[in-house]
């Protein structure tokens, strides 16, 4: 049997070409045929130092689409929530067989950006199928199953993002009466209720028990959501989901007076008594916006128009974040930073007044006394790790 790390440089006269191999820690022998010596030296050296090194990648057959499915599977799903791990295997399902019957190791950014700009599939998923093969990329590089990133490079275009939309105050108050007029419709008050007043989530609102009503607030801990028809808690993604939130007296006053008759359990069930899944919600939402006569919205736009209203109405922006429940203030700025109050029209008066120059002329514009901006030593670098690895 050849030895580990053994190899061979010798001229095939029939090819005409310089034949090398070299033997791999497996004890394969791996050979490649180059034009000249030198490159085949070349070649046998740097084979050699790879198995050295322990930089070697024995090859494989598995294809791209084996190994998202096994990436997924061993990598994902133990850290995400089921839901979660469900639209990453949706999102997974988007790769047609063009793509997955590729061997991993012949795969290449090249192919995989033709694949891409002529999949029939929206931007958006495009973006999320990419984002996808970026991490599985990096972990099968990281388990040794690759030497390159086969998604160096690749990109797409991404649409503009869609502007948020919002219901104005008119529009909430027909809602509301629309919802009290219909004895059908009358049971989603208190829910439609809790959403204007505190911007939570419907799966938020859903989940709310008698324990979680905590004087003048409520507490939100956890979320109910709907898997495959099936009404399931789960925890907030981040732990800015874990928040207290004030609300209106007469808002709590009904969440109480809901809450009386229970021990435990959601304080807002369906017609059965049983947890409301949000697919049932939206189909009642759709029916109460078309009696009101107003152009469809999600349910989700509620907390939208939560948000504008209270930076519209001057609330800072770190408090509208913490109300929210979000990980980062620029994420609610990224979101609702046009509803803001603009402070265009004060400009001019509050520069002259910030830098003292006011009636300034051309005898005094060298003496303008400017304000002492602090100074800093720490460098600031670029944020690059913009795809989360698993």
């Amino acid at each position: 049997m050849p030895k580990y790390g053994e190899g061979s440089v010798y001229f095939e006269t029939t090819r005409n070409k310089w034949h090398a191999s070299v033997v791999d820690p497996q004890g394969r022998r791996t050979h490649k045929r180059f034009n000249t010596k030198e490159e085949a030296n070349a070649w046998r050296l740097s084979m050699t130092a790879k198995y050295i090194k322990g930089d070697y990648v024995v090859k494989s057959d598995l294809t791209l689409g084996t190994w998202v499915l096994q990436y997924l599977g061993v990598f994902v799903k133990p850290k995400v929530r089921e839901k979660t791990f469900l639209d990453y295997a949706n999102t997974a399902a988007h790769i047609n067989e063009e793509l997955a019957d590729v061997e991993l190791q012949k795969l290449t950014p090249l192919a995989v950006q033709a694949y891409i700009n002529t999949a029939e599939m929206t931007e958006g998923m495009k973006d999320r199928v990419i984002k996808l093969l970026c991490r599985a990329s990096k972990k099968a590089i990281a388990t040794g199953l690759i030497e390159k990133d086969f998604m160096a490079g690749v990109e797409v275009l991404k649409p503009e993002p869609k502007e948020v939309e919002i219901f104005s105050p008119e529009e909430l108050s027909i809602i509301m009466k629309t919802i009290d007029s219909d004895a059908r419709l009358r049971r989603h008050h208190l829910l439609v209720s809790v959403a204007i007043a505190s911007g939570c989530r419907m799966g938020e609102i859903l989940a709310l028990t008698p324990q979680d009503l905590d004087g003048d607030a409520i507490k939100i801990n956890k979320s109910l959501v709907e898997v495959k028809g099936v009404a399931k808690l789960q925890p907030p993604k981040t732990r800015a989901g874990y928040r207290r939130i004030p609300l209106p007296k007469n808002i709590m006053a009904e969440l109480y007076q809901a809450a009386y008759a229970l021990e435990s359990g959601e304080i807002i069930k369906n017609a059965n008594g049983k947890p409301c899944l949000s697919t049932n919600i939206d189909k009642s939402w759709k029916r109460i916006l078309n009696k009101a006569g107003i152009p469809y919205r999600k349910f989700h736009c509620l907390r939208h128009t939560h948000a504008s209203m209270l930076l519209a109405a001057g609330v800072p922006i770190l408090e509208v974040s913490k109300r929210l429940g979000h990980s980062r203030p620029s994420h609610t700025l990224n979101l609702y930073g046009h509803a803001i109050p603009g402070y265009d029209s004060q400009m001019p008066s509050l520069v002259e007044k910030v830098f003292n120059i006011g009636n300034c002329n051309k005898e005094t514009i060298s003496a303008v006394s400017c304000p002492v901006l602090p100074q800093t030593t720490k460098k600031v670098e670029p944020n690059c790790n913009q795809n989360a690895t698993y």
